[in-house]
């Protein structure tokens, strides 16, 4: 059979960062309290975006990694009453990433938002929340102040926490399958080929 025979298996199409960043904005609209504006929930690491003007009330997502976990998984399936056709292999990945968020305001509302969010994502609601965005919700780091002084020369409160999430992702191939063998021959390994007379 020709390379040209065969049919590639169709592969998923993988979780894309825009919906990591559009499942975990969405968490937060709907978890950080109090709400923030909508426009003052913004992306981190993209070229020509501000911070919003003349408000130290925002939160920025910022992707940090993602890694593997585990041995990848691999499944086999072909059609048993066409053994001759090919059959597919589909490998497949546990991939943890994790995102994080910073929290800022004038007041204790970023610890707040910061606490909160870290809360729920160790909860059920976070588990319940993101698998209906085809992911996993693992757990959230521990809150952390990472206040700094602004253009003003004042303390703008700063509080991070990190989501760990998971994914599974996969690549699926193609391979030639067979059911049976024709053997012209059947020979008992340790009569034939005796390692003691061989010598």
């Amino acid at each position: 059979m020709s390379q040209t025979d065969i049919a590639r298996p169709a592969n998923p199409a993988p979780v894309s960062e825009a919906d990591v960043y559009a499942a975990v904005r969405a968490f937060v609209m709907a978890y950080a309290l109090p709400a923030l504006a909508p426009e003052n929930v913004v992306q981190g690491w993209q070229n020509r975006a501000a911070l919003p003007p003349e408000t130290n009330e925002y939160a920025v997502i910022s992707i940090l990694f993602d890694t593997q976990r585990g041995t990848a998984v691999e499944e086999y399936a072909w059609d048993r009453q066409a053994p001759e056709k090919t059959g597919s292999l589909a490998v497949k990945g546990l991939i943890e990433i994790a995102v994080q968020i910073d929290f800022c305001s004038e007041d204790d509302t970023a610890r707040q938002r910061a606490r909160r969010l870290a809360t729920l994502t160790r909860s059920s609601v976070g588990v319940r929340f993101f698998h209906d965005w085809g992911m996993s919700a693992l757990y959230a780091d521990d809150a952390r102040d990472i206040s700094f002084v602004g253009d003003a020369k004042q303390f703008v409160r700063r509080w991070m926490t990190t989501l760990r999430l998971t994914i599974t992702e996969g690549v699926s191939a193609e391979f030639e399958a067979f059911g049976r063998a024709a053997v012209s021959r059947l020979e008992n390994v340790d009569v034939h080929h005796n390692p003691q007379k061989e010598q």
